[in-house]
């Protein structure tokens, strides 16, 4: 059963067949997130480390950077067209999406760029909503993309270089060790950033408390005076 799906496998990854086709799973990822490209890039990994036929590591990581660059400008186009109304009026949820990717901008300015890039889902929308935003394209959009693409590549590609490393031949160990550490440092950054999210909160209604008790102090004074 493993080798009727490894076998197939195995020809595609020592194939040059293998560039092309990340291109495109990268590009389509990045505005319509059917499956996460992260795996291809794990895998692509795994046979770049334990294959001496297997794809070459640099080019993967270039093939899946400006794959992937390329579905965020196709998102931020598309963004850009049907404009911030449309994006905010299909369900509260995309609304909130919208809204939380706006916050975030207005926090970390081009930076949110690397933080969305590695949320499955969350990358198109968080372009779609700089292209309604009109976020400035050539100057901010672009280069903080192509970096963020690229932190993306490295990331899936290592993660899989590490398991093929790990376990030689055995590429169906390296794959599950690759998904596995890739797992890991997804719950980690999830973990990292519901921490953050609530040491905000607790600030903002720290500060919204303090508000509250200076105004009715102000009031009381006001009143006895």
């Amino acid at each position: 059963m493993l080798d009727a799906v490894l076998a197939p496998l195995e020809h595609l990854m020592t194939s040059w067949w293998i560039y092309p086709a990340l291109f495109g799973l990268c590009t389509l990822d990045a505005f319509v997130p059917v499956f996460p490209s992260e795996a291809p890039l794990i895998l692509a990994g795994v046979y770049a480390a334990s294959d001496p036929n297997g794809p070459q590591l640099v080019l993967v990581v270039l093939v899946a950077t400006l794959g992937a660059a390329l579905g965020d400008h196709l998102s931020y186009g598309i963004g850009r067209v049907v404009g911030a109304r449309s994006l905010g009026a299909h369900g509260s949820r995309r609304a909130r999406t919208f809204e939380k990717v706006s916050r975030v901008l207005h926090e970390r300015g081009s930076w949110a760029l690397l933080v969305v890039r590695f949320i499955p889902g969350g990358r198109s929308v968080g372009t779609m909503s700089l292209g309604a935003a009109r976020y400035p394209l050539l100057t901010k959009f672009t280069p903080y993309d192509l970096l963020a693409t690229l932190l993306w590549a490295l990331h899936g590609c290592l993660i899989g270089y590490v398991g093929g490393r790990a376990f030689g031949d055995n590429h169906l160990a390296g794959i599950l060790t690759g998904i596995g550490l890739a797992m890991a440092v997804a719950a980690l950054l999830e973990g990292v950033r519901h921490v953050r999210t609530k040491r905000r909160v607790t600030r903002e209604r720290r500060a919204a408390s303090g508000d509250s008790t200076r105004d009715a102090a102000s009031s009381v004074e006001v009143s006895q005076s």
